[in-house]
């Protein structure tokens, strides 16, 4: 059995591609949610992976401690408590009453604690090991998570004792090119977050290198190129992806733009951005529309305060479809505009941080408002019309999405490494 332990919507996408390539094959896999805050009942990408006869389910729903009356209490209370909170009307949606936001807030609140609680008391090594022993796993894959965070502590511990190997596979594309990207971003907290893994998959020649200034082990870390991005799995998503816009309507021709948002604390210039929103609501022949950072919850606000509309529920892989432009600030969700052949236009201005597309020349980088407009009415002219040349698209590609190696079938070679990694477990440590 291939484990994959997934917590949110981020990973998820990364994490389903290589899921679908090792159950097509004949591979058994199954997918345990670790947080269950997180509504997997409405995720397109597991319900598909569920419905090819994966397993999938809450981890701790799955695999409950012993009973006990205190420990059936405090887990029918997170459950609960996590239901309240993703009701429709939670403070996850776009617009809620206080009163609506209040209780979902509280609710979570109370999830929270009680799932501390559980998790100090019942969810440990052993209860770990019980569960590996069960599904008779051979390989553990995370995403790039925290040991700290969830039960992935106790899985590693218990791995390593089983002699199980541990992957942590990427949950995004390393895109920055400088160093120091935002706060948290240091070189000791990378250390943390990626040494207790046996071996950890980086998209990127960047993001290796990333690593091993942070001090991880070279050996243990292996370029495999974006699963997200690959073509294959672009193909795949596209067909499985929900639809909600509506394209059947006759109103007036106007250029389709979408403004993808970056988080906040990746040195964002906030204001200067809001001011960007501004402008681009008030161009008559434009619209345009604001998608928020799905794992950056400051962006909600950002997005109710920004004057364009909000698409949140609006998965990016229909947007694509639907629009002429994109608007990018740090969003690895460039690299699929750019595959998909429409134009991107970097807004350089609104953060500090440095890019590999902006090195690269692969995107129109915009260096103020003004560059912004211009750039926008020259689009609604000739929607092909950019700046860059295809052949450092090309590049940017290659780097990204194919790890550098332009003859990668990348999903194969995820699942070659996984199912080897199982085979050859000489190099786990057991203490």
């Amino acid at each position: 059995m291939y484990l994959f332990l997934v917590r949110h919507f981020n990973d998820i996408d990364h994490i389903t591609p290589i899921v679908w390539k090792l159950k097509k094959d004949g591979h058994a896999v199954a997918v345990y949610c670790m947080n269950s805050r997180y509504d997997i009942g409405k995720d397109y990408r597991l319900n598909f992976l569920k419905n090819l006869g994966v397993a999938v389910d809450y981890l701790h729903d799955a695999f409950a401690h012993p009973r006990s009356r205190f420990h059936d209490f405090i887990q029918s209370l997170i459950q609960k408590s996590f239901r309240v909170q993703r009701r429709p009307g939670s403070p996850d949606r776009i617009r809620s009453p206080v009163w609506v936001k209040l209780i979902g807030k509280s609710a979570g609140l109370v999830g929270a604690l009680s799932y501390k609680l559980a998790r100090k008391i019942y969810y440990d090594q052993g209860w770990a090991r019980v569960i590996l022993e069960h599904l008779g796993a051979k390989v553990i894959c995370f995403d790039y998570i925290m040991p700290s965070l969830y039960v992935v502590d106790a899985f590693l511990k218990a791995a390593r004792q089983m002699r199980i190997p541990t992957l942590a596979l990427p949950h995004g594309v390393q895109l920055y090119t400088n160093e120091v990207t935002k706060p948290k971003s240091t070189e000791e907290r990378r250390f943390t977050k990626f040494n207790r893994f046996d071996y950890i998959i980086a998209p990127n020649q960047l993001r290796k290198e990333l690593l091993v200034r942070s001090g991880v082990a070279e050996e243990k870390i292996v370029v495999l190129g974006s699963a997200r991005y690959c073509r294959e799995w672009l193909e795949q998503n596209n067909r499985i992806v929900p639809r909600v816009i509506d394209t059947n309507g006759n109103g007036p021709a106007r250029l389709k733009v979408v403004l993808m948002l970056s988080k906040p604390q990746c040195r964002m210039d906030v204001a200067r951005m809001m001011a960007t929103c501004g402008i681009l609501a008030d161009l008559g022949d434009v619209e345009t529309v604001i998608k928020p950072h799905t794992r950056a919850r400051g962006n909600k606000k950002l997005s109710d305060d920004a004057s364009l509309t909000d698409v949140s529920h609006v998965l990016s892989a229909e947007l694509f479809e639907w629009a002429d432009v994109f608007l990018v600030v740090g969003s690895s969700v460039i690299t699929e505009a750019l595959m998909r052949g429409k134009p991107a236009l970097y807004l350089k201005y609104l953060h500090a941080n440095t890019t590999l597309f902006e090195e690269l020349g692969a995107c129109w980088t915009i260096q103020n408002e003004d560059e912004l407009k211009r750039a926008l009415m020259s689009l609604q002219t000739d929607k092909t019309g950019v700046p860059y040349r295809q052949e450092d698209v090309a590049k940017f590609i290659s780097d990204v999405v194919l790890g550098g190696d332009d003859g990668r079938d990348v999903l194969s070679a995820y699942e070659q490494f996984i199912v080897n990694c199982a085979t050859d477990n000489s190099s786990i440590q057991t203490h």
